[in-house]
Parts: structure tokens; C-alpha cells; sequence
């Protein structure tokens, strides 16, 4: 079935398949059941924090398909969707892609004597063999061949494996790990060979696996701005406007988190310290982490009009806080202590955790901190790690100066992080609702040299017994 392309939200899909474990008659071809017209709604969920795909599907079943085929929970999932008019969307099909497991069934309850509703859950079968499988080998090499080495021998992908190349000759033993596990203890131990940061991502979407990190998806190799996919805006949708124009109409939004000052203080955002321990040298070293002073060696979402770096226009204003210091001066008040010992594989040396602990720690929650939910007609051609434009509304009187009427700092680009494509075959339409991150600002917070904090606040407080205040007042 495919559904016509008359407004935005449209989708394409096909037949939606069950392919059984078991053969009719044992002919040697697996029993297939269509429930394409038992499906009510799908959902298929992405994330740059998840290694895997998954999904589910609500039925309205009065074929009672759980006996008939059996669903057992060892089912293949079978279809193609994708939004009209596109090359790109989610193809699950046996022949063209790569079909999806079927790993459980939720909410089944009756919806009238001869009808049921339930709820099929599904994953991508690299998930299933990550459950099945332990990494048990010594690898060497630049990281992301030994990443890619974990996705083909281990997980035994047949999908496509993007890798960002990382620096230097390493050296690991991984000690019989799960294959997400291994992946994930390399990806925060390396370093991009491009880009002055440390730690990747390792996700999948619509089009394979990726490993990637924050910069490479920020910008290019040359540091250029990577395009912009969409800009979306609060607005009227269905005006007789263009198809690009209610395609990017955002129909709902809230900002999840817009900072958590406690937090990133407490794990190190703004500022830490790390000890290391070289136990063949007999040496320990001292390194201290400020946000402000490595800001500027990174690149971020905004830029400015060149696409060149901004080094003001981070999430921590740089201020005068306590008798000249800053906060990211603070560094005694996140400590991390890291083993760096020489020579534990001859010629191999372990990566260099001062260039990368406290950066990735750094770099993961900042961008992390501000948060953005918003919903909008689906797109197929819009997946996590792509980049997009949300004009955040300003919310205060309207002014001659301010054409836009836009929020200063919260309009600006946005790393996609998490992604919900939703298709209900009622109303027939795809929607979707994008989690947006952001680590900088189009316009700097103000600077002050003055101290504003030092003895600004009443300091006549003093210890008391508690003893005595008891027998005082008795």
C-alpha cells in the first residue's frame, strides 16, 4: 500500500511482514504473515547515545496472528517506509536491507470478543549478537580499525560502517567483553585524527553504523560548517504555502534543559583535575582542565559568519567569581585519577588520558546540558547527527530593532540527538520529534572582570552549641 503524497506528514509503506523461524511444511521457506492491515501505529526510535535501532508496533489483531504463525518472539520484521518523493527512509526488507527481530510482545489485552491489541517490540539483530557473543582478542592499530574489525567479526553486520579515523598506534587486550561494550571502551580512549578532541560516538541510523564525534559532525575535515538539513520554525501550518514551508513547521516544542550549573560543576564541565600514575617510571603528574582556555582549541555548532571558530560563545560566561578566580579555575573540585603506565605493551603506548579524559567528560555534558524537544511533520531524509536550524520564539514584547523576534541565544543551529519517527495508519501520517542539543551560542554571554561575589552577601554568621541554645531557651 502507498500512501498518497498530498500534504506534509506523508508516507510510503509497504507490506508489513512477519517472517517466522519455521518453514511451511518444511519446504525450506519461512512461513511470512502480512499484518499490514492489523497495524494501528510503528514507531522507530534513533539515538546517538544507542548502538542499535529499534522500534514497535501496536496491532489490532482479530486474526489472532499470535497463534497463527506462531509469534513466538523469534520473528524477522519485514518492510520499507520512507517519506515520498525521497531516496532515503528506513528499508527492513529482505531483498534491499536488512530486516529487524522481533524480541518481545507487551499490552496485549482484548478489544472485543473477537479482537486483541498488543504491542510488538523490535531491535536490530546486530542487538540480538551482541547478547550472544564476547570479544576475547588483542588488537592493534589506529582505534577505528579495531571498531570496525568488533561491527563485521563480532556483531557480523552486513550494513554500512562509517568510521572517523583516529589517531595513533595502540595497543588493547579486550578481556571478553560484550562487542558494545569493547566498542565503547575504545571510543572513550581515542582521539580524532582531525580534530583537537577526544571520544567518539557510536550509534546507528537509517543509513548503518557511525562512529563519529561531536566535531565531525559539527564540521567538515577543513573546519567549514557541515550544511544545515532544516530550519525549523514555530508557525501556521497549512496556509497554502510550499511543501518545504509545512514541512518545516514545528508543531509543538519545550526545552527539555537549558543549564544545570549544579551539575556540570560537580562532574567536571567547567573545570577539573587529573592525577596520573605511571607505575614503570615511578612518576605521578598533575593536569588541569579549563573550560575557557580549551574552548577555544575545539570546534563548535556556531561560528561565526567565515565558519571560522568563536572562542567566547561557550555555555560558561567568563567572570570573575571568587577573589579573581573563575570557575574554571575550580579545578580541585572534580578529581580523577588515571593509571598511565609506560611500556605495558612494549612499543604500543596506552593513549595519553590527559589529552582525552577530562575534554570528553567535558565536551559530552556541555553539549548535553541544553536540551530542546521538538515535533514536526515526518521526514525520512532527517536522522540523528545531522544538523538543522530552530528559531527559538522570544517571548516578550515586540520591538521595531528586533525584526526576527527570535531568542538571542537559543536560535541557532542544533546537533540532533534522538529522533522519534511516528506513523499512525489512521490518521495516516508520519511525525517526528527530534531531541536538539546545542554547546554554544550565537551570541557570547556578557564578560565582567569586576568581582561581584567576593563579600557580597552577609557575613555575621556564627557557630552556636546546641547544647547551650537548648538550655538557654529551657
Amino acid at each position: 500500500m502507498t500512501d498518497q503524497i498530498d500534504r506534509a506528514g506523508a508516507f510510503q509503506l509497504g507490506g508489513v511482514n512477519l517472517i517466522s523461524y519455521s518453514s511451511f511444511d518444511g519446504d525450506g521457506t519461512p512461513n511470512r504473515l502480512d499484518i499490514r492491515d492489523l497495524l494501528v501505529e510503528f514507531n522507530i526510535y534513533e539515538d546517538i547515545n544507542s548502538p542499535f535501532l529499534s522500534g514497535d508496533l501496536t496491532l489490532i489483531d482479530g486474526t489472532n496472528a499470535i497463534q497463527e504463525l506462531p509469534i513466538t518472539g523469534f520473528e524477522r520484521l519485514e518492510f520499507f517506509f520512507r517519506s515520498p518523493n525521497t531516496d532515503k527512509g528506513f528499508d527492513f526488507s529482505v531483498k534491499s536491507g536488512h530486516p529487524m527481530f522481533v524480541y518481545a510482545l507487551e499490552n496485549r489485552k482484548g478489544g472485543n470478543p473477537r479482537s486483541q491489541v498488543y504491542t510488538l517490540k523490535f531491535i536490530s539483530l546486530e542487538a540480538i549478537r551482541d547478547n550472544q557473543t564476547r570479544v576475547s582478542q588483542a588488537f592493534s592499530g589506529s582505534i577505528d580499525q579495531m571498531v570496525t574489525d568488533i561491527c563485521y567479526n563480532y556483531l557480523k553486520t552486513k550494513k554500512d560502517v562509517l568510521v572517523e579515523e583516529t589517531k595513533g598506534v595502540h595497543k588493547f587486550v579486550i578481556p571478553r567483553v560484550k562487542p558494545t561494550n569493547a566498542i565503547r571502551y575504545l571510543r572513550r580512549n581515542c582521539r580524532s585524527l582531525s580534530y583537537e578532541n577526544s571520544g567518539m560516538l557510536f550509534y546507528e541510523n537509517a543509513h548503518g553504523f557511525q562512529f563519529k564525534s561531536y566535531e565531525g559532525l559539527f564540521c567538515n575535515k577543513d573546519g567549514t560548517p557541515r550544511p544545515i538539513k532544516a530550519n525549523y520554525t514555530p508557525k501556521i501550518k497549512n496556509t497554502g504555502e510550499d511543501d518545504t514551508y509545512n514541512l518545516q513547521s514545528v508543531e509543538d516544542f519545550k526545552v527539555l534543559s537549558q543549564f544545570n550549573t549544579l551539575q556540570n560543576t560537580a562532574h567536571g564541565v567547567y573545570a577539573s583535575r587529573l592525577i596520573t600514575h605511571d607505575l614503570y617510571n615511578k612518576t605521578f603528574a598533575t593536569h588541569d582542565f579549563d573550560y575557557n582556555l580549551e574552548y577555544p582549541k575545539q570546534n563548535h555548532l556556531e561560528q561565526d559568519a567565515k565558519g571560522d571558530k568563536l572562542d567566547n560563545i561557550g555555555i560558561l560566561p567568563f567572570f570573575n567569581y571568587d577573589k579573581g578566580e573563575t570557575f574554571g579555575s575550580k579545578n580541585e573540585g572534580v578529581l580523577f585519577l588515571q593509571s598511565e603506565t609506560a611500556k605495558v605493551h612494549n612499543t604500543h603506548e596506552l593513549p595519553q588520558s590527559k589529552d582525552i579524559l577530562q575534554k570528553r567528560v567535558s565536551q559530552h555534558l556541555a553539549i548535553n546540558s541544553l536540551v530542546i524537544e521538538i515535533t514536526v511533520p515526518g521526514n525520512t531524509e532527517i536522522n540523528i547527527g545531522d544538523i538543522v536550524h530552530f528559531a527559538m520564539p522570544k517571548y516578550s514584547e515586540e520591538t521595531k530593532e528586533d525584526i526576527n523576534d527570535q531568542d538571542t541565544y537559543l536560535t541557532g543551529r542544533y546537533l540532533i540527538s534522538a529522533a522519534r519517527h511516528q506513523v499512525s495508519s489512521v490518521s495516516k501520517r508520519h511525525t517526528l520529534v527530534l531531541e536538539l542539543i546545542k554547546d554554544s551560542f550565537n551570541v557570547a554571554y556578557p564578560e565582567e572582570i569586576v568581582d561581584l561575589w567576593t563579600n557580597n552577601e552577609d557575613d555575621t554568621g556564627s557557630a552556636y552549641s546546641a547544647t547551650e541554645m537548648d538550655e538557654y531557651l529551657t
